[in-house]
């Protein structure tokens, strides 16, 4: 393929990575954007219905209050029925009108169930308001217990026939965004709190007024309830476990805890515990809610604080993606017409002039030394190339000589070195040359001679992980560990791959167990640092033989024992690597193993 080909090819390669990077970033973006946008509207829709729940159920109170006193003297309670009803009435229809304002065709068979569902609870709110006036009309003596009771359930009631609308409304704000999961649990857990501690509460109510000890059912209703809030504030606690780093919401949670919690439940336990003896209170129903109902307002301000968390982290999402929107699709558009602007500029001043280079150079090859070499009309590389080939023309011939000269003197280079390029120990010649030297001094003199051989463990893998630089760098690294745990008399080398050997005079089978062995536990607990800032820990596996010239079938040669050192390390290898397996010692009276494992 011609360069002038091969150019547009990664031209335009080039430009399709560009543009399908530009592609996914404007994708995903716009996908985060989409997601934030529809679950805003999701979240406020979701907060006004659980609005809605707080105030059915805060209905409840001044209602079964006034169903269980006489009307002397109950103008104050007559309006705190009407404020309670008339924020039911607001809550139910700023939530219709939101749902109506912000209709949506792809969720318009969910919106029609949410709507029935509001249409229901204002039938059944209308229904138990009417039950409760018609009951309020007769004097207490006048009014039959189970009526009372009839009227209450209903108020009840009317919580449990609006509850499918939180359930359809939670579950369009988790599908809007699937990370909003944990905090619209926490707030609808939050809600079902305080639904229950209003429960709690009207559980004193008829045994406040009538001045008597609790039932027994309402004893077993009170212990039920307090045993549910408790786990359910354990499981808030645990839900809204995202939210740690927000001094706001766990201030929130902490304040519910001691206010509620503490204070609250605690006055309900003081009534709990008159109720099951003697029943004088010594309160009035309007005492016990003055007392009871404001401990309960850190309930829905922790609710309502998770729920504007989430919807600022949808309009920070939001405003974050749109700036991501326009910032990828301005550069992506500007980056394209540099692309374009550069690719012509190249093809012009730099390819163009390479391939008449091509041509000068092939005919100084094929030395063709009259061919014509044109003067650049730019005073730049390309300039700088064609006066070098004038150079080249002058001087082809001193050049080759200066090769040949070049290419005797690396022979030579190459035949002194002794030294591994990579690791700057001695090489594998070197090694034999000093070390036959070594074995026959102690075959001579009868000393004492250990060689170790070690292989690093799984070397390949952490070439083919991380690649060959990571794989010098580990030789390197073990290399140096080699020397800091080697003596100077001692003979160290790269055997070959990632195989070292040393070869230690003047020292016996033990200690040398005991040095590789500690050379061993050294790499294990090395930390290699790449370029890239990655860590990589690697493991050797040692095999160590001792020359003994006193043995049946001593070594004869280096060779020997390092066959016999090999095949410790083979043992080693195959017990597990990462350990010092010694070559069996053979005398005269008996064989002596050390180890046919790891030290």
């Amino acid at each position: 393929m011609s360069l002038n080909r091969l150019f547009w090819l990664i031209s335009i390669l080039l430009m399709l990575l560009f543009l399908t990077l530009i592609g996914r970033i404007v994708s995903s973006e716009w996908s985060v954007y989409k997601r934030s946008t529809k679950s805003m509207p999701a979240i406020g829709n979701l907060q006004l219905a659980l609005l809605v729940e707080e105030k059915l159920a805060a209905e409840r109170g001044p209602s079964n209050s006034m169903l269980t006193q006489g009307l002397d003297d109950a103008a104050e309670a007559f309006a705190a029925l009407e404020r309670a009803r008339s924020a039911s009435d607001q809550s139910l229809a700023a939530l219709r009108h939101a749902l109506q304002v912000q209709a949506d065709p792809l969720r318009a068979p969910a919106q029609v169930l949410i709507l029935a569902q509001v249409e229901s609870t204002q039938q059944a709110l209308a229904a138990a308001r009417k039950e409760a006036d018609l009951l309020l009309a007769r004097q207490k003596p006048q009014r039959d217990l189970a009526a009372v009771g009839a009227a209450q359930e209903m108020m009840a009631h009317t919580v449990g026939v609006f509850a499918p609308a939180i359930t359809i409304l939670s579950g369009i704000a988790v599908q809007s965004d699937a990370q909003l999961s944990d905090g619209l649990q926490g707030a609808q857990l939050i809600s079902s709190l305080r639904n229950i501690a209003g429960e709690i509460g009207s559980v004193f109510i008829a045994p406040v007024v009538a001045r008597r000890p609790l039932s027994s059912q309402e004893i077993y209703a009170f212990s039920k309830l307090s045993g549910e809030i408790e786990q359910l504030y354990s499981v808030i606690e645990l839900q809204l476990h995202t939210y740690h780093d927000n001094p706001a919401v766990e201030i929130a949670l902490n304040t519910v805890r001691d206010q509620y919690l503490g204070a609250g439940l605690g006055f309900l336990n003081e009534l709990f515990f008159i109720g099951r003896s003697t029943g004088d209170y010594g309160l009035s129903a309007r005492d016990v809610t003055a007392r009871y109902v404001p401990e309960m307002a850190a309930i829905p301000h922790l609710r309502d604080l998770v729920l504007a968390e989430m919807l600022k982290q949808a309009e920070y999402k939001n405003r974050q993606a749109t700036y991501v929107l326009l910032a990828a699709t301005c550069l992506g558009v500007i980056a394209l017409g540099i692309f374009m602007l550069l690719m012509r500029v190249i093809r012009q001043r730099v390819l163009r002039p390479i391939l008449d280079a091509t041509d000068l150079f092939t005919s100084l090859a094929e030395e063709r030394l009259s061919t014509a070499i044109p003067v650049s009309r730019h005073d730049d590389e390309i300039g700088a190339m064609m006066r070098a080939i004038h150079v080249l023309k002058a001087h082809s011939l001193a050049k080759v000589r200066l090769e040949q000269q070049r290419e005797e003197l690396i022979a030579q280079l190459q035949t002194l070195s002794d030294t591994d390029f990579l690791t700057g120990l001695l090489n594998r010649r070197a090694f034999f040359s000093q070390g036959e030297q070594q074995f026959g001094i102690a075959q001579r003199y009868r000393r004492q001679l250990v060689l170790i051989l070690m292989d690093v463990d799984h070397f390949k893998a952490v070439n083919d992980r991380y690649g060959h630089p990571a794989g010098d760098l580990v030789l390197r690294g073990v290399a140096d560990l080699c020397r800091r745990y080697c003596r100077k008399v001692d003979l160290l080398a790269r055997y070959g791959g990632e195989e070292f050997v040393v070869l230690l005079p003047e020292i016996d089978l033990s200690q040398a167990l005991a040095a590789a062995e500690k050379l061993r536990s050294a790499i294990d607990a090395c930390h290699l640092q790449l370029d890239d800032g990655q860590i990589v820990n690697v493991t050797a596996s040692f095999g160590v033989a001792a020359f003994d010239c006193e043995a049946v079938d001593c070594d004869k040669s280096l060779e020997s024992l390092i066959e016999r050192a090999d095949q410790a390390l083979y043992q080693a290898k195959h017990g597990g690597r990462n350990m010092v397996v010694a070559s069996p010692q053979r005398k005269f009276d008996a064989s002596f193993s050390l180890s046919d494992g790891p030290l």
